[in-house]
């Protein structure tokens, strides 16, 4: 009987102790079911770069200025100086007409004018405002003037002491009137004879401005570039004669262009014409030159809407230095609105849009942390924010969606960089400027 009491108690024991474990793991499993389990994510180095914000167009590329030259007279062609592709300065001769006929008028005109100087004795024509009283003839005639009154005064002075005759004294006043007349006569026909000369002078500036006119120039444009770094040129694009062709006043010679620089013309949508201003830097890339960036700077914005597309045109000075570009051409342009030399970008998958808020989760002490921010410029695989987030700062690129503010979490590799700055113009998301950020 004692031995079965003892198998007794000894069960009892047992069982309080399987009880009292049960128990104790229950508990433990109670407690490490409340904890939160960590979110396994992949975080990114937040990074301080320079930004931009930009403006995508794309446009035409025009010479700076684009001219037909024309014949300013008729005449023969006797020799063509340039060609297509060949580069003159503004006042180059391109083509040389016939000049016997402008000679021979030219020749005339001077022999007229001197054929009236000579008549008022002068070697050359007076400028400005001249006294005919100051020419020989006029001088000559004043001088039988002066000498008739000195007569007549004589004869007044005899008459008066009563030793003249009446006779003498009339002939003395008949000579002095004489005198004056012809004096009058004298200075019209001096004066007609001067405007003569003056009107042969005319023709002589006439004959030769037209023997001046059959050579065809290069024009002097009226507006040339500005901060042009060589001499100014034009390209000869299209040639219209040959040598020993007749041709018509006005009738096409050569088409120019000047091909440095050029001009862009755009079309830009009316929401950003409060970001486009002259001045403003511009990237343009052309299809023939796809790995290279151009450079322009806007020149001109029309202050007019277009109401039937809504857009507004500007014009882009583009350097061409190296005459790769060519007119016609068809070019992409990213008109720079705005710069900012230090801003803080985060990879794209980072930024969290729910709700109307925008976020990114920051991970400290292995816990992920809510932080509101506001957007700015994209790029290719980055994006500007501007809020609470720190240089070097860890933010979270994957796993945000099973994220609260500081929930633990654990990163699965090493944090990987932002993508390059480098991004090239063409392929560049750009997005409309927000006047509130930076």
């Amino acid at each position: 009987m004692r031995a079965i009491g003892s198998i007794i108690v000894a069960a009892l024991g047992l069982a309080c102790l399987a009880a009292s474990g049960c128990s104790h793991a229950a508990s433990e499993a109670l407690h490490a079911s409340s904890e939160p389990t960590a979110v396994p994510v992949t975080v990114a180095t937040a990074e301080r770069r320079p930004t931009e914000t930009t403006i995508d167009v794309v446009g035409t590329l025009k010479g700076w200025e684009d001219v037909k030259v024309g014949a300013k007279k008729s005449g023969r062609v006797v020799r063509v100086m340039h060609d297509v592709g060949d580069q003159v300065k503004p006042g180059e001769p391109l083509v040389q007409l016939e000049t016997v006929h402008a000679n021979l008028m030219v020749q005339q005109a001077e022999k007229r004018l001197a054929s009236e100087l000579a008549k008022l004795g002068l070697k050359e024509l007076p400028q400005g405002d001249f006294d005919v009283a100051r020419l020989p003839t006029v001088m000559q005639a004043q001088v039988a003037v002066d000498r008739a009154r000195q007569k007549y005064t004589r004869e007044q002075s005899l008459a008066e002491k009563k030793v003249n005759t009446v006779e003498s004294l009339q002939d003395a006043e008949f000579n002095l009137r004489d005198a004056l007349a012809h004096l009058d006569n004298t200075m019209l026909q001096a004066r007609a004879t001067l405007a003569a000369a003056v009107a042969s002078k005319v023709e002589l500036d006439v004959s030769r401005k037209a023997l001046e006119d059959m050579a065809v120039e290069a024009p002097e444009p009226s507006k040339p570039p500005e901060n042009l770094k060589e001499t100014l040129l034009y390209a000869l694009t299209k040639r219209s004669v040959s040598e020993g062709q007749m041709l018509r006043e006005g009738e096409e010679v050569m088409q120019l262009v000047i091909d440095n620089p050029l001009r862009m013309w755009a079309n830009v949508p009316e929401r950003f014409s409060p970001y486009v201003h002259s001045g403003l830097a511009v990237r343009l890339t052309v299809p023939s030159y796809p790995d290279r960036t151009f450079e322009g700077t806007v020149t001109w914005v029309n202050p007019a809407i277009d109401s039937a597309s809504n857009t507004f045109q500007v014009e882009v000075a583009v350097a061409n230095d190296d005459r790769q570009l060519r007119p016609g051409g068809f070019a992409k342009a990213a008109i720079v609105v705005r710069r900012a030399d230090d801003r803080t970008v985060v990879p794209i998958e980072s930024v969290v849009r729910f709700a109307g808020v925008t976020k990114v989760f920051v991970v400290r002490d292995d816990k992920a942390f809510a932080v509101p921010v506001t957007t700015g410029v994209e790029g290719t695989g980055w994006i500007e924010v501007d809020g609470d987030v720190p240089p070097d700062a860890i933010v979270v690129v994957t796993g945000q969606s099973q994220l609260a503010d500081g929930t633990p979490v654990v990163v699965r590799g090493g944090p990987r960089e932002v993508a390059p700055a480098e991004t090239p113009p063409d392929e560049r998301h750009v997005k409309r400027p927000d006047a509130t950020a930076g």
